[in-house]
């Protein structure tokens, strides 16, 4: 591993505990009956009707879905600003469904000069949501790339190569078709958005990682941006009852063009279910399955060559399928100075995965989350 990519993981990991740690104690000095109710029963005492409630308590009541795009919305009035650190561990080349030896990559693709044979990438995401009304959210965000890939070569050496940029900056709003917000229950919420391309699609390092080597452009998956513009329809189910809450969700990329290189991304249909329990006011662990489908390169950039050294520069070895299983919990500062402060860990493994190979398959990912409405 790179010692720079681990250092900084090991480091956001402990920000994560530090975070984690301050937030129960402020919650356990703010515990306190309040209108003769125990404060850990009463938000799961739904009444029919929440329209006499504040933000802050109908914010309280949600057990949200930091880690899937659009699945929240906010009541009238209400902002959030929120921010995510994402970390994947990239390990094993697999080609289909099953796991290939680098030997065999280069026994089956004569042109390779290299194997890649593990990615990290660290992703640092900052969002901002507003509510004009009880039925529409905004949302924009944008992230920050940090990308290390380890190569091996013909001679059975190693090298690695970094790449990091801005990501591509992605608007949408949501806008709730069946259901209110104030009432809980079952809602249908439409997410309809855009991905602009504020990212690079010029990444470079050096040759071979060597400082003393020239400049060369990073593989496809380096690439922090797209380059092109894309929609983002889908479609969000949300329900809740009692303690509970659960929710489905449906949401596509559809890239539009083709970017100054002479490609376009392949198009992604992301599919997502999960299921939480609130065990009291401020803590709620749930479980969550996402399934994502991701097309090839469309056209191929030019500066890889009619011949590309590696399957990260081949158009057509991109695509692939895979469903994850994501555990994590949910903790909400309802009292205290860090109240409305919310806070999210989530980590998981792939449970299926099929790859238009040889690719890298994913060994784990764990995201850590902050949110705060006002």
């Amino acid at each position: 591993m790179n010692k720079r990519y681990c250092k900084n993981t090991v480091r956001g990991l402990r920000l994560a505990f530090v975070l984690c740690g301050l937030l129960s104690l402020s919650m356990m000095e703010s515990r306190a009956p309040a209108m003769g109710m125990d404060m850990d029963m009463a938000p799961f005492m739904k009444p029919g009707d929440l329209t006499g409630l504040s933000l802050q308590e109908l914010y309280n009541l949600d057990i949200v879905q930091m880690n899937v795009l659009g699945a929240h919305t906010h009541p009238a009035g209400e902002f959030m600003v929120g921010y995510q650190f994402m970390y994947m561990d990239m390990e094993g080349i697999r080609s289909g469904g099953h796991a290939i030896s680098p030997a065999e990559v280069f026994a089956q693709n004569p042109s390779f000069a290299f194997a890649h044979t593990r990615m990290e990438m660290e992703e640092h995401m900052f969002d901002v949501m507003y509510a004009p009304s009880d039925r529409l959210t905004l949302m924009a965000m944008l992230s920050y790339k940090q990308m290390s890939m380890v190569h091996l070569t013909r001679a059975n050496t190693t090298f690695s190569q970094h790449g990091d940029g801005i990501n591509d900056l992605q608007v949408m709003g949501m806008y709730t078709l069946l259901g209110d917000i104030r009432k809980g229950g079952n809602r249908l919420v439409l997410d309809g958005g855009m991905s602009f391309p504020t990212g690079s699609i010029d990444v470079r390092d050096h040759r071979l990682g060597d400082p003393s080597q020239p400049l060369q452009k990073l593989e496809y998956p380096m690439q922090p941006g797209s380059g092109t513009y894309a929609l983002l329809p889908g479609l969000t189910y949300l329900g809740d009852a009692g303690r509970w809450a659960w929710g489905a969700q449906t949401i596509e990329t559809i890239r539009l063009g083709r970017n100054s290189s002479s490609y376009r991304l392949g198009n992604e249909y992301l599919g997502s279910a999960w299921g939480a329990y609130g065990v009291c006011e401020w803590f709620a662990p749930y479980m969550r399955l996402e399934g994502k489908v991701w097309g090839n390169v469309h056209g191929a950039d030019p500066a890889y060559g009619a011949v590309p050294a590696t399957a990260e520069a081949r158009p057509d070895k991109q695509a692939g399928q895979r469903v994850n299983a994501l555990f994590g919990f949910d903790v909400y500062v309802p009292k205290g100075i860090m109240m409305g402060n919310r806070f999210t860990i989530e980590g998981g493994f792939p449970i299926y995965e099929h790859l238009t190979g040889p690719q890298l398959g994913l060994s784990w990912t764990i995201n850590v989350g902050w949110t705060y409405a006002f």
